[in-house]
């Protein structure tokens, strides 16, 4: 089909848009505390010996691959909850010397946008290679449920694989819905590297928590360190 001058404009305008976005994601811009917390500081509880242990750590970078299952009219929107989302996540990680990087931006296809079945959580992991990058997928809504709790609206979602397949062996990604709030995804990420859920408000890894100032313990902290080594060991 034919364009007119001005939806050429209008396409050529969304492209460069989303590229300087990109960019600036790639500068670690949006990656600055100030981002998604506004003022406020998220207290130290980790301990100072802690705090010293990772000050002197070597800074583990994850390169992150984001799929986005939007409507075109709603692109600007979804490209600002993803600056907060990994804005948020990497001021929780930053005390481990862990940052989020955003290496590249994918479009789905609109049927994408709704994942409430098993199959739909197999469909998108055909998206999620094992390039060497975490998979983040940004769709509409989530549900999960079984036959014996019935379905439920969530966030987010940590996926692995742990069936027979040999095409989606080993494929793992993390979904975060439309209305999650801002900490969700470092929430997801926590899963990805191997933290169960807390107990505490204050904590990120609590289904309950609550304000602007939840944190990963120094426990916590250690863990995703691990995980994080082992993921970027794999890419190599």
């Amino acid at each position: 089909m034919e364009m007119d001058d001005r939806s050429k404009r209008g396409v050529a305008a969304s492209w460069a848009w989303r590229t300087a976005f990109l960019a600036l994601l790639m500068l670690g811009v949006s990656g600055e505390a100030g981002a998604a917390s506004g003022d406020h500081k998220v207290p130290d509880l980790r301990g100072e010996r802690s705090a010293q242990v990772h000050a002197r750590a070597a800074l583990l970078r994850i390169p992150v691959t984001v799929h986005l299952a939007v409507d075109e009219h709603d692109h600007p929107a979804t490209m600002r909850r993803l600056s907060a989302a990994i804005a948020r996540a990497n001021l929780a990680l930053s005390p481990f010397q862990i940052e989020l990087v955003v290496r590249a931006i994918e479009a789905l296809p609109g049927s994408y946008g709704s994942i409430t079945r098993r199959r739909d959580r197999r469909r998108i992991a055909h998206h999620a290679p094992r390039d060497g990058t975490l998979h983040v997928f940004m769709v509409s809504n989530i549900e999960i449920g079984s036959a014996r709790s019935g379905d439920r609206s969530v966030r987010g979602l940590h996926w692995r694989y742990s069936g027979v397949l040999r095409k989606l062996r080993e494929r793992e990604y993390v979904v975060v819905s439309g209305d999650a709030p801002v900490t969700t995804l470092a929430h997801e990420v926590g899963h990805f590297f191997g933290l169960d859920h807390s107990e505490r408000e204050e904590n990120l890894m609590c289904s309950c928590r609550r304000g602007p100032r939840q944190i990963f313990s120094a426990r916590q902290g250690s863990v995703i360190r691990a995980g994080a080594r082992g993921f970027l060991s794999a890419r190599r």
